[in-house]
């Protein structure tokens, strides 16, 4: 009885490692990318977002008109950041490709005012 206790405990220790392990390799495919834009109105912020949530790839994003920031996270292996860019200013809006401190300060001073 001791001995099918431990299998099934063994057996349930490696189920979780394994799940736990592919979620992390999952999470370790995605890519962000932060983008500067020139925004004018909500008109904008909505164009925008229709336009981006339909990228390839797309998990998240966060298009914020008070900081003229874009921030996508997307499937590394199914888009770029230059490619979303170029998607940005084909509809007509600047696209400056930012770090995520500048992104961070950009969003953060927006936020206060």
């Amino acid at each position: 009885m001791k001995k099918i206790i431990r299998l099934l405990m063994s057996g349930f220790v490696l189920l979780l490692f394994v799940s736990t392990v592919e979620a992390q390799s999952k999470e370790s495919e995605l890519a962000t990318v932060y983008i500067k834009s020139n925004m004018d109105c909500m008109d904008c912020e909505l164009t925008l977002t229709n336009y981006l949530k339909f990228e390839k790839g797309l998990k998240s994003l966060k298009v914020d008109l008070v900081s003229n920031t874009i921030k996508v996270v997307y499937k590394s292996g199914k888009n770029t950041p230059e490619n979303i860019a170029n998607g940005i200013k084909k509809n007509g809006y600047k696209a400056t490709l930012i770090s995520e401190d500048e992104y961070k300060k950009l969003f953060g001073n927006a936020q206060k005012k």
